[in-house]
C-alpha cells in the first residue's frame, strides 16, 4: 500500500481490505471468493476494476489453472503451483531449477519474446487420495 501512496493513488477502503484478503490468502481468490469475504458491499464491477489497477501496478498477478477462473494473489517472488483435481486445494511451489534458461533457449528457437510464463501440477492431495 505504501507503493500506491507514494504514486499519489488514493487507499479506499475497498481497495485496503481487499489488499488485506489477498496478503493473508494462502491461495489465490476468485473474485466470487473475494467479494464474499471482503465485508464491504462492492459489485462487481468494481472488483475486477480495483483488481485490474493492482495488476496494473504490479501488486497482484492473475492466475488460471485450466479451469477459465481467473484467480488472484499477490505479486512476489516467481512460483508455481500444484492443483489438486478433487477438492480444488491449491499449494505454492517453488522450483529448485531456475527456469530462465530455458525460457530464453524457447524463446531463441521459436523467435519470441517471452513476456511470462505459468506452470501448474495437476494431481490428487494427500487428503483426496
Amino acid at each position: 500500500m505504501d507503493d500506491l501512496r507514494r504514486k499519489g493513488f488514493r487507499i479506499t477502503q475497498a481497495r485496503k481490505r481487499l489488499l488485506g484478503l489477498l496478503e493473508k490468502g494462502k491461495t489465490p481468490l476468485s473474485v466470487f471468493d473475494l467479494q464474499k469475504s471482503l465485508g464491504l458491499a462492492v459489485n462487481k464491477t468494481t472488483m475486477y476494476r480495483e483488481l485490474e489497477f493492482l495488476k496494473k501496478n504490479g501488486i497482484v498477478q492473475e492466475v488460471e489453472f485450466g479451469d477459465k477462473k481467473k484467480r488472484y494473489e499477490i505479486s512476489s517472488s516467481h512460483h508455481h503451483h500444484v492443483v489438486c483435481v478433487e477438492c480444488k486445494s491449491v499449494k505454492d511451489v517453488e522450483l529448485q531449477k531456475d527456469l530462465d534458461a530455458e525460457e530464453k533457449k524457447i524463446a531463441k528457437q521459436k523467435g519470441f519474446k517471452i513476456i511470462n510464463h505459468s506452470l501448474e501440477f495437476f494431481g490428487l492431495c494427500p487428503a483426496c487420495r
